[in-house]
């Protein structure tokens, strides 16, 4: 009985060893992960950066965590008329792994999280937020393999606060988002998939009123969804794109990028729904390339009640007027009446070498793509040296 009970100790002071061994692994792990992240939002051309207070491990025995500790996050913001940098501060982030489920990855972030520009500070509180990464069985034990194939992401409540977080200025009843991604995917494997899901955006009424938007300033749905195929490494490009300065040879990277996804057969379709009152419109597109590397692919758009969208939107900002009065005599071969006596518009096009087609009637041509010029554009010339661009 005694060497039964010795034999069973040492099998419990054995598991306790390997449970202990694991949880720091995992929390080492995950340390290795936010030190990792904070270095490349740092690069050395100085665009953006990252500082915190620190990182520390945590959640022995059940689980494995790692917080990282007042992370600010600043960003330049090229092109905006807002004098950057744009600062982001919350209080911790955390990634944790129940050692039970330990292919998921949950980040976990306090109900708010600030910013400031030079001209003032807002924020962003929401009611809830869960986060959940799927790992990789074979990233488990090796740190070369890119860990996460895809995160979903369940946001409700989520407010835009201006004045320091006093004045509310959008709110959006929930937003669901997933992505997922396989760097070595084949022409025939999705390599990036994007879904956004927005429910209830609407802006407070104050501001509705101010700016007069139609609708009582709500939109009841907006989604977006991007799918991707072929060989697209969108981790790896990501990060180059965060090394290269704004400007020449970030367009150079982004353009020689996509032409040799296009090369090795890539493609990908995507999609836009909205309502907003009684009006819906849904668009989808898809390309894909030909041998010598040009678009070719589809698109379609339906919208219903466009005449009560119109109508509002016309009511709102009479000036509009002309512009819609001008869009619809366009439009008016692909609008018919509904059953309700609304007006509904169709339109299917297909692009390509044949040129550009409109429920089969032939448009207009389709205009070759040039990698060449794309990646390499000509540097634009002032007026006054030729050009003419200084002209009346």
């Amino acid at each position: 009985m005694r060497s039964i009970l010795k034999l069973l100790g040492g099998i419990i002071v054995a598991l306790a060893v390997v449970w202990a061994g694991l949880w720091w692994y995992a929390q080492t792990r995950l340390q290795a992960v936010l030190k990792t992240y904070a270095a490349e939002m740092s690069p050395a051309n100085g665009a953006s950066s990252l500082s915190y207070d620190g990182i520390s491990g945590g959640g022995f025995p059940l689980a494995a965590t790692a917080t990282i500790t007042n992370p600010n996050l600043t960003l330049p913001l090229p092109g905006s008329q807002i004098p950057g940098p744009l600062a982001l501060n919350v209080a911790y982030v955390t990634l944790r792994i129940d050692l039970l489920h330990p292919l998921a990855l949950h980040i976990d972030v306090p109900d708010k999280i600030t910013g400031q520009v030079p001209q003032g500070q807002g924020a962003i509180t929401f009611t809830s937020f869960n986060a959940t990464a799927k790992l990789s069985p074979s990233a488990l034990f090796n740190p070369h393999v890119f860990a996460v194939s895809g995160v979903d992401t369940t946001v409700t409540g989520i407010n835009v606060l201006a004045s320091s977080g006093s004045l509310q200025v959008l709110h959006i009843d929930s937003l669901h988002a997933h992505q997922a991604a396989l760097p070595s995917a084949t022409p025939a494997q999705t390599s990036l998939a994007l879904t956004e899901d927005f429910q209830g955006i609407a802006l407070p009424g104050w501001l509705t009123q101010l700016l007069r938007v139609p609708f009582k300033g709500r939109i009841e749905h907006l989604g977006v969804n991007l799918t991707l195929s072929g060989p697209l490494d969108w981790p790896a490009l990501s990060q180059q794109l965060h090394a290269t300065p704004m400007g020449p040879q970030r367009t150079t990277l982004l353009v020689n990028a996509l032409h040799g996804w296009a090369a090795q057969g890539g493609s990908g379709n995507g999609s836009l729904s909205l309502t907003a009152g009684p009006s819906t419109l849904n668009a989808a597109g898809t390309v894909k390339f030909d041998s010598n590397v040009q678009p070719n692919g589809t698109a379609d758009v339906t919208a219903d009640h466009l005449d009560t969208l119109t109508a509002a939107i016309a009511a709102a900002y009479p000036q509009t007027q002309d512009s819609i009065n001008q869009i619809e005599a366009q439009l008016a071969p692909y609008i018919s009446a509904s059953a309700t006596g609304g007006q509904e518009l169709t339109i299917h096009a297909a692009y390509g070498s044949n040129g550009v087609m409109v429920d089969g009637k032939k448009v207009g041509e389709m205009p070759p793509v040039d990698w060449n010029l794309l990646a390499s554009p000509p540097p634009a010339q002032a007026p006054g040296d030729g050009s003419g661009a200084a002209e009346p």
